[in-house]
């Protein structure tokens, strides 16, 4: 999301920030040679032959020289917090190898990422968007790990498909691993529906009822036009919060099915964008974006029965003190769907320590790692194994997301993202959200042949 920041979210989208990056991560240092070709015939130093279960696959010991690392991580304290315990389990295993953990607000994250590749002494291994991905891959910034995968016959399967996706490039390559995924759902209010006498939102939700519901949960008792409680609230800023699951929702998509073009410019993608056009300006169920962008999330304060919003809101919510719940999203008139979107672990392609970077980018996808992961309630673990074990019960609602990686659509990555989001958003935002200037399909027809264009230019 990069431009249109959240205050109350850590783990954003990059828009206008990680663009820059485009141009410098050209520039990183020279490439190691090949990990498989380290001594010939032989596996790279971390690797076993051929480890066989994931479990045992992640926890190989490093057998290489000593090492220094660098890990490179956006994140808000309990999150730095988390990674060095991670970290700290992994150097205890692996005493020949330092790991020195830095974090970043999320936009000096990316700023500080372009200086680096662009010195050639870039982080060894960094956090990376998903959606980011293929733009940093096609700079040759980043170290391909398939070597590594194919030396150990490293399980890709133990991992979630979709988060594996956004790190995997159309000719198999491998330039990452997932470490952890984000998803959409509804939150709400116990205490608000309680009070108002309604039922609990459940897997039967769809727009109908929710636009009922809102209605019924928002509360302006002095007539001025202006609630003091509002029935739902979003963030539109950005597709992942909402409007790309209520296009999929609708039968519509973003991109086409060999992403040259946008799909944007259908009925039914315009329907989705139009629902929550409508639930602003139309419904008045759901504020506008400028009532809140001083003072932040609605409701975290209180002020909303029901957010549509990422997984990441677990702690904050807890923190705040909310009695809240977490459903599924409502269906739509088409389809059941939301948005996942992972981060993953990437290795610059000029580190000094390939090996030792693999050996710690494997660990923060194991089991073992993953449950200290889980612990945060900020982000659902990518390890299948920690996903049908002990997450679905880690906490209330957990299960929800779990569940929801079954209907999910992987949030679009794609070279040329950022380029293609910050004109969409800024089309959608100026003439959709903040102000009903267009209909969405007005708004979407005004720049579609930009949208296509940039397509075109990063083919």
């Amino acid at each position: 999301m990069g431009t249109f920041l959240s205050s109350d979210r850590w783990r954003l989208p990059g828009v206008a920030v990680a663009a820059v990056a485009l141009a410098v991560a050209a520039c990183g240092g020279t490439s190691p040679a090949s990990p498989a070709a380290s001594a010939p015939g032989s596996a790279p130093a971390s690797a076993s032959a051929a480890a066989g279960s994931p479990s045992e696959s992640a926890n190989i010991a490093y057998s290489g020289p000593p090492a220094t690392l660098e890990y490179s991580i956006w994140g808000d304290p309990a999150e730095i917090n988390n990674q060095k315990a991670i970290v700290k389990t992994f150097t205890d295993a692996n005493p020949s190898i330092t790991v020195n953990v830095t974090v970043s607000d999320w936009e000096p994250y990316w700023a500080k990422l372009q200086t680096g590749l662009a010195g050639g002494a870039a982080p060894d291994v960094f956090a990376m968007d998903g959606p980011l991905g293929p733009d940093y891959q096609t700079r040759d910034a980043l170290l391909d790990l398939t070597p590594y995968v194919q030396a150990e016959n490293y399980d890709l399967g133990q991992l979630d498909a979709n988060a594996v996706k956004d790190f995997t490039t159309a000719d198999g390559g491998q330039f990452g691993l997932p470490r952890d995924l984000n998803v959409i759902a509804l939150y709400y209010n116990k205490k608000m529906f309680d009070e108002a006498g309604v039922p609990y939102p459940d897997g039967t939700w769809d727009w109908d009822k929710l636009v009922e519901v809102a209605h019924k949960l928002t509360k302006d008792t002095n007539g001025d036009g202006i609630p003091y409680q509002w029935g739902v609230y979003t963030e539109t800023t950005d597709m992942e919060n909402a409007w790309s699951s209520l296009v999929w929702q609708a039968g519509g998509d973003i991109l086409a099915p060999d992403g040259t073009k946008t799909a944007l410019d259908t009925d039914q993608a315009a329907q989705g964008l139009q629902f929550l056009q409508d639930l602003i300006w139309k419904e008045k169920v759901l504020p506008d974006p400028a009532l809140f962008a001083e003072t932040g999330d609605p409701f975290e304060s209180g002020k909303a029965a029901m957010e549509i919003n990422g997984s990441w809101l677990v702690p904050t919510d807890e923190a705040a003190g909310l009695e809240f719940g977490i459903a599924p999203l409502p269906k739509g008139p088409v389809a059941q769907a939301t948005s996942v979107n992972p981060t993953g672990a990437v290795i610059y392609k000029g580190t000094k320590s390939p090996d030792a970077a693999w050996a710690l980018v494997k660990y923060l996808a194991s089991p073992e790692a993953q449950e200290k992961i889980m612990a945060l309630k900020a982000s659902v673990p990518v390890n299948k194994e920690i996903l049908s074990t002990t997450y679905a019960s880690a906490f209330d609602g957990a299960q929800v997301f779990a569940d929801a990686l079954s209907y999910a659509h992987l949030k679009p990555s794609f070279k040329g993202y950022d380029d293609f989001a910050t004109t969409l958003q800024t089309e959608l935002d100026e003439n959709v959200f903040n102000q009903p200037n267009k209909t969405a399909k007005e708004a979407i027809a005004a720049v579609n042949d930009q949208l296509n264009q940039i397509l075109a230019d990063n083919q």
